[in-house]
């Protein structure tokens, strides 16, 4: 009787330690209070992360996944990660933590096939001539077909386009990306944004119900900014580039209208003749701007594209549906920046900001103000000299001013005819206020427009208008031509 409880006590230690060792080994996955897998917590992954791993994410092997791993912190992992998914909308929706943000962007194959059918080729024929022009070396009749590009504005038929593509022409060809061509007139141009609306009446047309681009805010862009490009280069329809956004507040040279244009986006996008109109888009397939033209020497790309700010057309094309055109605010003087030896030799500080005014158009604004501009007298045995230095514009209500630029962008952002800008003016060594009504830009070269009485020298000669789809070129670029606004 003694013998059997001894022998119960080694049975049951006998199962006990069976029981352990079995455990540990993982012989009996099934039975969850034997598995080693309930020694790990619960709380490590959510149901819902677990079927993202196993979607996006290759599986661990099973030695890792049984043990803990003290190093890894699950949240910091996933959010390194950047797991995604496709929506219902087909957009891309980035799934991250608090330590990354999230994005609405969506891939460069879905922005096209979002925009492609709104983005058109433009064909118009010139007036017949028998004049020849020379473009890139080659002689070219007056009479030609040109190419460029637009895209769809509104419901009602509206496209978007620059003026250089549709100037002295009334109607023109509209060719969609499924080759339906449709006749548009020419119903609104402002040659010195370089800004052309045209209206389709074809009610076949309407039948296809293609939707516009959405028009995004361009003053949110940002430089390094990945953007896009579709056009018609060369011809060659529903062509896509990429690049990113190179600068922004641009001051682009016009030759054909002698003004400049305000607040251009520079990018590195592949731009040619044809894309002229085309859309520069975000990476939510949203317009930031139009293509209007490249800096090259040889009339193609070579890595410096200009687009008008998306800003610059809400603005105009409201008043160039009502009234076909579009009128600018104007100063009336022409003006250069001060360099460190131009504001030494006026006794200023080496690196004194300002627009030095150099000429002022008579009757101008600025005339009618008392702005002043430089005296120079030719004195053919020493050459040029100056008689009296110009005001210097040093801010405008109450901006700086540290270039002809910052003038000429505040005007075409904040300013319409019939207001009035303050010019913080320095006139030999004293601050100055004056106050100027803004009055409609003239017509004509401003070339001309500069001679004022107060120079000696006899005025510049003006340059005829560059042949057609010539791109205006920046002589001693990076540094822009400074033309008055």
């Amino acid at each position: 009787m003694s013998k059997l409880p001894v022998r119960l006590w080694l049975l049951v230690l006998s199962l006990v330690v069976g029981a352990y060792f079995a455990g540990t080994m993982n012989i009996f996955p099934s039975i969850p209070f034997l598995s080693s897998n309930n020694l790990q917590p619960h709380s490590t992954i959510v149901p819902s992360q677990s079927s993202q791993l196993q979607s996006y994410s290759a599986p661990l092997p099973s030695s890792q996944s049984s043990l803990p791993s003290p190093s890894l912190n699950p949240p910091v992992v996933q959010a390194q990660q950047q797991l995604s998914k496709p929506d219902a909308g087909d957009k891309i929706s980035t799934t991250t933590n608090d330590l990354s943000s999230s994005s609405s962007e969506i891939s460069l194959p879905e922005i096209f096939k979002k925009t492609e059918n709104s983005v058109v080729q433009i064909t118009s024929t010139r007036p017949g001539s028998n004049e020849v022009v020379i473009f890139n070396g080659r002689e070219i009749p007056q009479n030609n077909v040109a190419l460029g590009s637009g895209f769809v504005y509104d419901k009602e038929g509206r496209i978007i386009t620059n003026h250089h593509v549709v100037s002295d022409v009334e109607e023109v060809d509209v060719r969609f990306v499924d080759g339906d061509t449709y006749t548009a007139k020419v119903i609104g141009k402002d040659p010195y944004s370089d800004i052309g609306i045209l209206q389709i009446t074809d009610p076949e047309f309407f039948k296809k119900r293609v939707a516009p681009l959405e028009i995004a805010n361009s003053s949110q862009v940002q430089v390094g900014e990945q953007i896009i490009a579709i056009g018609n280069p060369f011809g060659l329809s529903g062509t896509l580039t990429t690049g990113v956004i190179s600068q922004i507040g641009r001051l682009l040279p016009n030759d054909v209208t002698g003004y400049s244009i305000a607040n251009t986006i520079q990018t590195d996008a592949a731009i040619n003749p044809g894309n002229s109109g085309g859309p520069l888009l975000n990476m939510n397939g949203e317009v930031v701007g139009m293509n209007t033209a490249i800096f090259s020497n040889t009339g193609v790309y070579s890595g410096v594209g200009f687009a008008i700010p998306s800003n610059m057309l809400l603005k105009e094309i409201p008043v160039l549906m009502e009234k076909g055109s579009y009128v600018h605010p104007w100063l009336g003087f022409t003006a250069k920046d001060l360099s460190p030896e131009i504001a030494e030799s006026l006794g200023l500080a080496r690196n004194y900001k300002g627009a030095a005014v150099v000429s002022v158009v008579d009757n101008s604004p600025a005339d009618k103000a008392g702005i002043r501009g430089e005296i120079i007298r030719e004195d053919f045995g020493s050459g040029a000299q100056v008689v009296r230095s110009g005001d210097i514009v040093t801010n405008i209500d109450g901006q700086l001013v540290k270039s002809m630029d910052d003038v000429i962008s505040h005007l075409e952002e904040n300013k319409k005819v019939g207001d009035k800008v303050i010019l913080t003016i320095n006139r030999e060594g004293k601050n100055v206020n004056v106050t100027v009504s803004l009055e409609e830009r003239p017509s004509g070269s401003p070339r001309l427009l500069s001679a004022s009485q107060e120079q000696e020298q006899e005025p510049e000669k003006s340059e005829p208008n560059p042949p057609l789809f010539q791109f205006p070129k920046i002589p001693g670029f990076p540094e822009l031509p400074k033309i008055f606004p």
